[in-house]
């Protein structure tokens, strides 16, 4: 018997998790609901709208003031990433560039597991910036 949490359950975890961030519903079971339907998993626009309104690449522009104040901005991400979040970090990137805020962008060749090793590039260059 293992109380280790297997990778399927994770993923579910990491689901529900998100709709208790993005859309939390305190009068429905659990206190969540998805932004689809349960029978089809068709989107249901408006409530998809609220996890979107989480997009780090649509919070660029109402956040540029409060970026432009930290002493730095460290994004990297694996370009087989299995969640697909290359896309949206190659996004975000493109994003910053475009309002000319500095910041440091990598992608390596690795996908979003097991990439404790990266350590070794960001935290240098997070504690050069802090100290």
């Amino acid at each position: 018997y293992s109380r280790k949490v297997g990778g399927n359950d994770t993923h579910v975890l990491m689901t529900l998790a998100m709709a208790a961030s993005y859309d939390p519903a305190p009068e429905e079971p659990f206190g969540i609901r998805l932004p689809v339907t349960l029978d089809t998993c068709e989107i249901i626009p408006e409530r998809w709208e609220r996890w979107l309104d989480w997009d780090p690449v649509r919070l660029v522009d109402r956040h540029l003031d409060d970026l432009r104040s930290l002493k730095t901005l460290f994004i990297d991400c694996g370009d087989a990433d299995q969640y697909n979040l290359v896309y949206g970090a190659r996004r975000l990137h493109r994003s910053l560039d475009a309002a000319g805020l500095p910041h440091r962008y990598e992608e390596f060749a690795d996908n979003h597991s097991s990439i404790d090793y990266r350590m070794d590039v960001s935290l240098p260059h997070l504690a050069a910036a802090l100290t």
